[in-house]
């Protein structure tokens, strides 16, 4: 709310000196850029948005506006935002508490600059964790459930850790929520019989768990089988967190569960099959920092939380940005004998998006050389649904095959920069998954369930639909 206010003032400041110098800021200012965000005087933590707001003769020919932050023991740090939005992020982990300046710079064409007055703001990044596990167990995982909690007990809640859980089992009616202590559980709250695959269910439990054990930064983890973006044609329709005894959260579900919660989520696990595809993240983008889970199916075991939280645990100051880290690598070391997947990736960042329909508009444009390209998609990468296939890997073949024409390569190339800037971790083992690079996409050989996907965020904003219309 102080952001919000702040920047309704900022704007307000705009308006008031356009008036007082009489009319048009076409004939009256050749360029303004006041900061919006964030507020002057206020503490930030985590990921902060640094944003601008310009006004004049010559906003329209801005071509990049550039804050400088001063303050503590560092030379000035510049971060560079570029239009239609001037807004970038600043990771404030990476910086000491305390209190710093900062300035924003407009550069406009012939030369021209203006600078912003200069807002100031605390630091403070002093770190409590809330990790909220929904434990679907009302299906044919409820030992490797019971299981994955004893790992948690190995750790424990401390002062800075939370280890809240919901529990729904297939063998006992009911549901529980509980604080997980080391070597044992707190019962917080016994419910009645609760549908896990209802998304209402699990926006209940997260605003229930947010509100009451608060923290400077949250994981969700969503424990059960995942199928992806849908179902497997001629299966019963899974998403995530199926239960045998109710439904399933379907990716749009997914989404607007997101949309619903008031606050960041700063790290969205998914331990469950199938759900690193773009579409997924696509669906939840910008409602958390990191989605951490595999493009492959997952064990029964799952993610080892022992090693996880006890990391966790040990260094509760680390930056937000190596738990997804931690969490890929100690998934992988706990598969030595291959056959897995685990990928972290930016949810702040639809390049991967904007690049994807660039491609599919240069395949659309293309047509002499749709054959080829289904004949890639059949030797693309590939996951237990077939048409489940890695986003670099057909980017790839695109770009490496000898008949494709340059629009194409060119446009294939930006879709790999794209899945490289926006993976942070990346594991995979076992020579049937060797292409794997973090990201998957659908890319089937039928338009089948076509109008299903037309539901998603993903079809709605790129030419992918239209891409394997035009195939198939």
């Amino acid at each position: 709310m102080k952001a919000l206010v702040w920047k309704f003032l900022a704007l307000v400041l705009v308006i008031f000196i356009m008036g007082q110098v009489g009319g048009s800021c076409q004939n009256c200012i050749e360029l303004l850029v006041v900061i919006t965000n964030p507020a002057s005087g206020s503490t930030v933590s985590d990921m902060v948005e640094l944003e601008a707001s310009i006004v004049g003769s010559l906003a329209s020919s801005v071509t990049r506006v550039e804050f400088t932050i001063t303050g503590g023991p560092y030379a000035p740090c510049i971060f560079t935002a570029y239009p239609p939005s001037f807004s970038t992020e600043w990771d404030t982990t990476t910086f000491a508490n305390g209190t710093y300046s900062i300035k924003a710079k407009a550069y406009a064409s012939g030369g021209k600059t203006a600078e912003s007055m200069a807002v100031t703001v605390k630091v403070n990044n002093d770190i409590k964790w809330t990790f909220m596990v929904y434990m679907n167990g009302d299906n044919n995982l409820e030992s490797a459930a019971l299981g994955d909690l004893d790992e948690m007990k190995s750790v424990g809640s401390t002062n800075k850790l939370n280890i809240i859980v919901q529990l729904d089992k297939y063998n006992e009616s009911g549901c529980w929520r509980y604080k997980v202590n080391q070597g044992s559980l707190t019962t917080l709250q016994t419910l009645g019989e609760q549908d896990f695959g209802d998304p209402n269910v699990l926006l209940s439990f997260v605003e229930w768990a947010m509100t009451n054990y608060p923290a400077s930064r949250y994981v969700l983890v969503i424990w059960d089988h995942g199928g992806g973006w849908r179902r497997k044609v001629g299966e019963a329709v899974k998403g995530i967190s199926y239960d045998d005894h109710g439904g399933s959260i379907n990716t749009v579900e997914l989404g607007n569960v997101f949309d619903s919660i008031d606050r960041p989520i700063h790290i969205i696990g998914m331990d469950a099959c199938l759900m690193q595809m773009e579409e997924v993240a696509h669906q939840i983008m910008y409602e958390g920092y990191y989605l951490v889970t595999s493009q492959e199916t997952e064990p029964g075991d799952g993610w080892p939380y022992d090693a996880i939280l006890q990391e966790l645990k040990n260094n509760p100051n680390m930056a937000i940005s190596q738990l997804p880290t931690i969490i890929v690598n100690k998934y992988m070391d706990s598969y030595p004998g291959g056959g897995v997947t685990q990928s972290s990736r930016i949810l702040y960042s639809r390049e991967v998006a904007y690049k994807a329909n660039d491609l599919a508009h240069a395949i659309r444009n293309n047509s002499s050389v749709w054959g080829t390209v289904k004949e890639i998609i059949s030797s693309t990468q590939h996951y237990y649904y077939s048409d489940y296939k890695d986003l670099y890997d057909f980017a790839k073949r695109l770009k490496d095959n000898a008949s494709m024409p340059t629009s194409i390569k060119n446009a294939a190339q930006a879709v790999m920069n794209a899945v490289v800037n926006v993976i942070t971790a990346e594991g995979h083992s076992g020579t049937n998954l060797a292409n794997s690079h973090g990201i998957s996409i659908w890319l089937p050989t039928s338009t089948a369930d076509l109008a299903n996907y037309r539901n998603l965020d993903f079809a709605h904003d790129t030419e992918w639909d239209e891409m394997i219309d035009d195939l198939y």
